[in-house]
């Protein structure tokens, strides 16, 4: 028996829109799982937005564990010196007097000795073994070999140069034929002078030799700044140091002398209140943001019986996790801490509102922080590990955010579901297509026997009405 190439078409049945029909039906049963899908995977994406605000947050609050935020200082300004003040320095005025500032020890070719030409020899040629001794201080000489080409002023720079010897040497043209090679201590202060030896050239060491302790020498090189050390007084103590840079007068300061004082500067140090505001100021905002989050992500729009559920409901509206969230953080928010005369968090000039954000009341919070920033930081951090609002709210939200966290938790159940979700698509999907297979099957069957009833049909009429023409002839 002949088949047909599309349903219906031998038959004159609409088969084909039957089987249309019957795979919609089918398809259906699909819903069920892809809408549980659709709702899963929406639960992922709150979750994700949930963790980056805690994350936001957590950072926020992190940085209020730092007790250098609530001890910050500022120093007044002065033109012979400059200021950073370090988290140990002590509020206060300081009366400074510099009298000298410390200099590096400089050595220059005689001016006799200026030279026309820098790249002239002005060693022994062919001397053997020839050395130039460096020793600064009480360090190590460092000796660098020569060569004749070496023996130019140009020559002697760059060999010095590339020694790492503590030294720097440079050409200073002294007038409009002479050359002059000038050699200073990288470090300044007293102790910092300068020993100069050539061996195997005595030429040479003529005219760049250098011993400082030597008063009688009249040959080589000339002292034109003399290695000194720093010379000042703080709040009339006598303070003698190697560095124009000075890191422990004041306590917690370091000064940067740049020049002498004819009269006595009064360096003002006092507590700075910006920074650690601004700290508080984030960590409010960044609460907030966090409410925000939480009210977005359980917002509810009532509907009246029978209708569907608004689209704009939250994606973790009853959800257990988010709440136990802002359970414990609304808590902790709330607590006492012992660790500071500030008891709670409205003490600080932080108010929390009704809705479950925070303001702040500027005036007041500044205030505390000049007045008492030991205090303020004890709130925040106590012993910064179990105790200090900031501290209990960095270790809540880590116990969120972290590696096999509560989110963490949470989003792997649910990936979990999606997995099994995934299967059983695949399994109703695998049911469907076998039941369309076996429906087309059967109406191609059917298809294929109702075109052969009706060829059957076709032949017998004919016969009849050829019997009928017959007997009607006779």
């Amino acid at each position: 028996m002949s088949t047909i190439s599309s349903l219906g078409i031998g038959s004159g049945l609409d088969l084909s829109s039957l089987l249309d029909s019957l795979q919609t039906a089918e398809e259906a049963r699909l819903t069920t799982v892809t809408d549980k899908q659709d709702s899963y995977n929406t639960k992922l994406t709150a979750y994700g937005t949930l963790k980056s605000a805690l994350e936001s947050f957590n950072e926020a609050t992190a940085a209020l564990t730092t007790r250098s935020t609530y001890t910050q200082k500022v120093a007044s300004s002065h033109d012979a010196f400059s200021t950073e003040v370090g988290d140990d320095a002590v509020s206060g005025s300081y009366s400074i007097s510099v009298t000298q500032l410390a200099t590096a020890q400089s050595l220059a070719t005689s001016s006799s000795n200026s030279f026309s030409s820098t790249t002239a020899l002005i060693g022994t040629s062919g001397s053997s073994n020839r050395q130039l001794s460096i020793t600064v201080g009480s360090g190590d000489a460092v000796t660098i070999p020569l060569t004749d080409d070496q023996t130019t002023l140009s020559g002697l720079r760059d060999a010095i140069n590339q020694a790492d010897a503590g030294v720097t040497a440079s050409i200073i043209q002294s007038g409009d034929s002479g050359y002059q090679l000038v050699i200073t201590s990288d470090s300044t202060g007293s102790d910092a002078t300068m020993t100069l030896a050539v061996s195997g050239d005595d030429k040479l060491n003529a005219l760049i030799g250098y011993d400082g302790s030597d008063t009688d020498s009249t040959t080589g090189m000339v002292q034109t700044t003399a290695a000194q050390n720093a010379l000042l007084t703080v709040n009339g103590i006598s303070v003698e140091r190697s560095s124009n840079t000075i890191t422990d007068v004041p306590q917690g300061v370091t000064l940067t002398l740049n020049a002498t004082t004819s009269s006595t500067q009064n360096l003002i140090l006092r507590q700075s209140t910006t920074d650690s505001a601004k700290a508080i100021e984030d960590w409010v905002s960044a609460y907030n943001s966090l409410i925000s989050t939480f009210n977005s992500l359980t917002q509810y729009t009532a509907v009246s019986a029978g209708e569907e559920q608004s689209d704009s409901n939250g994606a973790l509206i009853g959800d257990s996790t988010l709440r136990t969230i802002q359970n414990q953080l609304k808590s902790q928010l709330s607590s006492a801490q012992s660790d500071s005369t500030f008891q709670v968090i409205n003490d600080l000039g932080v108010t929390l509102n009704k809705d479950g954000t925070l303001s702040v009341d500027e005036s007041t919070l500044v205030k505390n922080l000049a007045n008492n920033p030991t205090a303020v930081a004890d709130f925040f951090i106590g012993d910064g590990s179990t105790t200090g609002l900031a501290t209990q709210m960095t270790n809540l939200a880590s116990s969120y955010i972290d590696d096999n966290g509560m989110i963490d938790n949470a989003t792997d159940s649910i990936n979990t579901i999606l997995t099994k979700l995934s299967k059983q698509y695949d399994s109703v999907q695998s049911s469907i297509d076998s039941n369309i297979a076996r429906y087309k099957s059967q109406f191609t069957q059917l298809d294929v026997l109702i075109t052969s009833l009706n060829s059957t049909s076709d032949y017998l009429t004919q016969q009849f009405e050829a019997i009928s023409k017959t007997s009607s002839s006779s």
